[in-house]
């Protein structure tokens, strides 16, 4: 098991400051502190074990492909609204 030498509040920072450098979404508050309490507690990704990092490389692959990252931390603002959309028959 890998050892995370960052507390759940600085993996939140670092995922605060990705999502903004990439107009991405976060969860509420309370998604993102269980998200990085594990993501410390397991010292990977608490949904895909062979990613150390928390945001991972794969993030924007991810994204661009799903319109989330795998754990669905953080996620495309665009394919959010477009998925409202669908749902509301617009």
């Amino acid at each position: 098991m890998a050892i995370v030498d960052k507390t759940p509040s600085d993996v939140a920072g670092e995922l605060t400051e990705f999502a903004r450098a990439h107009g991405l979404l976060l969860p509420n508050p309370e998604c993102l502190k269980a998200h990085t309490a594990r993501f410390v507690a397991l010292g990977h990704c608490p949904c895909v074990e062979s990613r150390p990092a928390c945001p991972c490389e794969q993030v924007l692959s991810d994204v661009e492909r799903m319109g989330r990252c795998e754990c669905g931390i953080l996620i495309d603002p665009a394919r959010l609204c477009m998925l409202k959309s669908q749902r509301n028959g617009r």
